[in-house]
């Protein structure tokens, strides 16, 4: 069992997100929906390449975006 001084989940930060890039279910929902979108908009159905947009929407995440319209902006960017 954990201690007195351990948590079972990792505490929040000032980004909004769980310790050590860990999302909560709405978060999940959010940066979910930013790879369908992103990905419907540009016509991108290979796996490997939606892969490559999640990856890129963590990376944003870990960074402290979470909003739906600035994970949009963003993607657009690096694209």
């Amino acid at each position: 069992m954990f201690g007195s001084n351990n948590h079972a989940f990792a505490p929040e930060t000032d980004a909004g997100m769980l310790g050590h890039g860990i999302a909560d279910p709405d978060q999940i929902e959010i940066l979910a929906k930013a790879v369908s979108d992103y990905c419907a908009r540009h016509r991108i159905v290979a796996d490997d390449e939606r892969e490559r947009i999640a990856i890129k929407v963590m990376c944003l995440f870990r960074r402290g975006v979470i909003e739906p319209l600035q994970l949009s902006e963003e993607l657009e960017r690096v694209r």
